[in-house]
């Protein structure tokens, strides 16, 4: 062994001496001094120096090895470590973050079945500033689910919401979107047609939605796209009605296309149509305020010039309360009958004087040619007027809808020419005739049809059967007067 120089010597000596001294002082209060052997061995002693040296190694080492390191745990989840993190606390505080974040968008905290274990190490300080890693790699492995509520409407799933509260919202809203109960309008009952069912389910949190998202993919509807191959002389209006749809409907499925478009024979047209997830049935009271319509006199006066008109009275609407009890699907009558009416102003006749020849306002003449019998356009089912022309719920209303009984007879209303007898779209089973100089006549919803594309017809001849064919309400027949290619109020014409 190598010798220890003499300075050297000299400062372990007198550090021994200290250690000595203060060792014997501590047994001594153990009242450990009487053990000769303890106190008996001196500073000098080789066993003694060895022993003190390795204490003081094995003091030093743990005194460099825990300033260097620090405390810390490996998060751990599903058996697999994912990084570390300075505390068990400061883990848990990441994941409940993360589980915070996920549910955010819907108020709700989000869960994990993941296994989470923590194990307990010390590392080099230098290591702890790898926890951003570990919080980017959580976000990657870590799994997460919302307690949701399944909307099922007829067995299908159709959506998730945070809480059977809001599955209920969702339900209630819907229904008055349809129903729109008022002062006005007194809703009886309401249900669905469909089976609905809610059950608990544990969805990822992106399939939950909020009630606003939810309602409005309800009322939007399920949306299906067929195609169509395109016939001989079709037109967009054509295809409209065969698919029980309006011209600016097929147009949307068909980007680019307008009215104007040529359609190729056996060109594909794409028909997007819209059926509703959940249909509502509700019975109600309706009171309204109605228009009635005023009646034109019209009378010829040899001293205007030919085609000239004047108006001698001017005609003006009335009003009338009615009371209506009905059906509907969906905001749409499927039954409507009439409980009270009472009349609040009544109409005033216009009177219309005009000059010798023809013109729109004195076609009856053209409409009954071949009958010396009678003139005018004549009624053609007899039965209370359930619509009138004109606008009607935010649409327009082409022609008068006249209440009958399913197959009940209507008649031609001027002698003409059958130019379309079939179906109609919308319209459901129609017949169209020809009057002559720009004049036609339309008998829409029938059950059956009595005559052929093709056929002349006299006025007052059977031509159908009363029914609730196409875009219908409840068995009625709608009549429309068409001039030119556009409709006019029948009202006007009919005598």
């Amino acid at each position: 062994m190598k010798k220890l120089n003499k300075k050297t010597y000299v400062v372990i000596q007198g550090f021994l001496t200290r250690i000595n001294l203060r060792t014997k002082a501590i047994l001594s209060g153990l009242r450990l001094g009487r053990s000769k052997h303890l106190l008996a061995i001196s500073w000098k002693s080789p066993k003694f120096l060895v022993g003190t040296m390795t204490f003081i190694l094995v003091i030093g080492s743990a005194i460099v090895h825990f300033s260097g390191t620090a405390s810390a745990a490996y998060l751990v989840v599903n058996g697999q470590k994912i990084g570390i993190v300075a505390s068990v606390d400061k883990g848990q505080q990441i994941v409940d973050n993360i589980l915070t974040k996920r549910g955010q968008a819907i108020g709700k905290v989000a869960k994990t079945h993941d296994l989470l274990e923590y194990e307990t190490v010390r590392v080099k300080k230098v290591e702890l500033l790898e926890v951003m890693s570990t919080d980017n790699e959580l976000q990657k492995v870590l799994t997460s689910y919302i307690d949701g509520y399944a909307l099922e409407i007829a067995g299908a799933q159709v959506a998730i919401l945070p809480t059977q509260d809001d599955v209920q919202t969702l339900l209630k809203t819907y229904q008055d979107f349809y129903t729109k109960p008022s002062d006005n309008n007194q809703v009886i009952s309401v249900e669905f047609s469909e089976s609905i069912a809610t059950e608990p389910v544990e969805a990822q949190p992106d399939q939950v939605k909020l009630l606003d998202q939810a309602l409005k993919e309800l009322i939007d509807g399920k949306i299906t796209t067929t195609e169509y191959t395109a016939q001989a002389d079709d037109s967009w209006w054509l295809i409209a009605r065969k698919n029980d749809m309006k011209t600016k409907e097929v147009l949307a499925g068909n980007p680019g296309m307008t009215e104007d478009s040529k359609i190729q024979l056996g060109q594909k047209i794409k028909i997007v149509s819209v059926s509703p997830y959940l249909n509502v049935i509700s019975k109600g009271i309706l009171t309204s305020t109605e228009t009635i319509d005023y009646d034109v006199v019209t009378t010829t006066d040899t001293e205007l010039a030919i085609g000239k008109t004047v108006v001698k009275v001017p005609g003006s609407d009335g009003s009338k309360i009615v009371t209506y009890s009905y059906l509907q699907k969906n905001g749409q009558n499927t039954a409507k009958q009439v409980v009270e009416e009472k009349i609040v102003k009544q109409p005033v006749t216009q009177v219309v004087s005009k000059g010798p020849g023809l013109t729109a306002v004195s076609m009856a003449r053209v409409a009954s040619r071949g009958s010396n019998s009678s003139t005018g356009i004549a009624w053609p089912l007899r039965g209370p007027i359930n619509s009138s022309y004109g606008y009607r719920w935010g649409s327009f209303h082409s022609g008068l809808d006249i209440g009958g009984g399913t197959g009940s007879s209507y008649f031609a209303a001027a002698s003409g020419k059958v130019v379309t007898a079939g179906w109609g779209g919308g319209y459901g089973y129609m017949i169209l005739i020809d009057h002559g100089n720009g004049v036609m006549t339309r008998y829409a919803h029938s059950s059956k049809l009595l005559v052929f594309v093709g056929q002349q017809v006299k006025q007052g001849q059977s031509i159908g059967l009363v029914g609730s064919t196409g875009h219908s309400t409840g068995p009625h027949l709608h009549f429309e007067v068409i001039i030119n290619g556009s409709t006019v109020n029948p009202s006007i014409y009919l005598r």
